[in-house]
């Protein structure tokens, strides 16, 4: 019996300390709603081997494509090369059917960084572009400049992916996944790990990214976990699944406090999987300690605000507050 009165009192107590989560990370609607409007230089590219905007055109030709500088002879015949690759074009033309029109992503996009401006009102907005990297980096990020390589995303299936990545890439190689990772890499940008790290061990570096993934949550509140953290559905399921074993296991090895590199690598590097779990696992799974740790410090700290949890810089202090013990 006094089971029996004790559940719905627990009932009662989740529901309701689910909707004052749900009242703290409410967005008011009051102010004037953020526009992005996406620039093509992708096809401004192929139009004119030329792209008008001049801080681009460097970025593009001197760091995403690495052809040399601007305006010199052997850079020229770089871009002209490439311009006229016949697999590079295929790419192109496929690109522009899938991207052909973007405004659910313009949309998307629109409400996460009206979203990002309420958390952290002094955050700049780049200018939001798109480009063909002759599958190089998914997403740039410059002063003022956020620009994701299109051909990046053109369905884990394109035939092309096959010959030149590993399996394990291709299901974060579609255009669902392209929102979450504009805004993940806009995030790394302005939150950049040297600056919100005291030390570089692996407990330092797996908060940090739980900082960026529950920040990222609350940017896009309605998006599946596993697009935010560019895994797929299975990766996310068996991270929830086995929490308790993948911080068992880091403690056996006693890596949580390591700076060795090679050990860091292994945790939070890509790959198939991650070394030291199972197989079965994800690679970088290990990012979701770090997230539910940041969610049980955010838990226990009700009057915190966004900004001043991803400015704290003691990951030893989020995780001691944060009481983290994974069931």
């Amino acid at each position: 019996m006094k089971l029996c009165r004790l559940l719905p009192l627990l009932a009662l107590c989740l529901l309701f300390s689910c909707q004052q989560e749900e009242e703290r990370y409410r967005v008011p609607r009051f102010r004037d709603q953020i526009d992005i409007d996406i620039v093509r230089y992708d096809r401004e590219f192929f139009e004119n081997v030329n792209i008008a905007d001049s801080a681009f055109w460097y970025l593009y030709c001197e760091n995403i494509m690495q052809f040399g500088t601007v305006g010199e002879k052997e850079t020229q015949c770089y871009l002209e090369l490439f311009h006229g690759d016949s697999d590079v074009c295929r790419t192109y033309w496929k690109a522009q059917t899938i991207f052909d029109e973007n405004e659910k992503l313009e949309a998307d996009l629109s409400e996460a960084f009206f979203r990002l401006k309420h958390f952290v009102p002094d955050i700049p907005l780049p200018n939001v572009s798109m480009h063909i990297s002759g599958f190089g980096q998914s997403v740039v990020s410059a002063p003022g400049i956020l620009s994701a390589g299109i051909d990046k995303y053109l369905g884990s299936d394109y035939p092309i992916y096959k010959e030149l990545f590993y399996e394990y890439q291709l299901s974060r190689m579609i255009p669902e996944q392209l929102a979450a990772d504009y805004l993940n890499g806009w995030l790394r940008s302005e939150f950049t790990h040297e600056s919100l790290m005291e030390d570089v061990r692996l407990l330092d570096y797996l908060v940090y990214e739980g900082k960026i993934l529950f920040l990222l949550e609350k940017i896009f509140p309605k998006m599946p976990f596993e697009y935010l953290a560019a895994w797929n559905r299975g990766n996310y399921v068996w991270c929830v699944q086995n929490e308790a074993p993948m911080w068992e296991r880091i403690q056996y090895y006693e890596h949580l406090y390591s700076r060795d590199p090679l050990v860091l690598q292994k945790y939070i590097g890509d790959g198939p999987s991650t070394v030291y779990f199972t197989e079965d696992s994800p690679a970088r799974a290990a990012i979701w300690i770090g997230y539910r740790i940041v969610c049980d410090f955010m838990q226990r700290h009700p009057d915190m605000e966004i900004l001043p949890m991803m400015m704290e810089v003691r990951a030893d202090s989020i995780l001691r507050e944060s009481l983290y013990r994974p069931n």
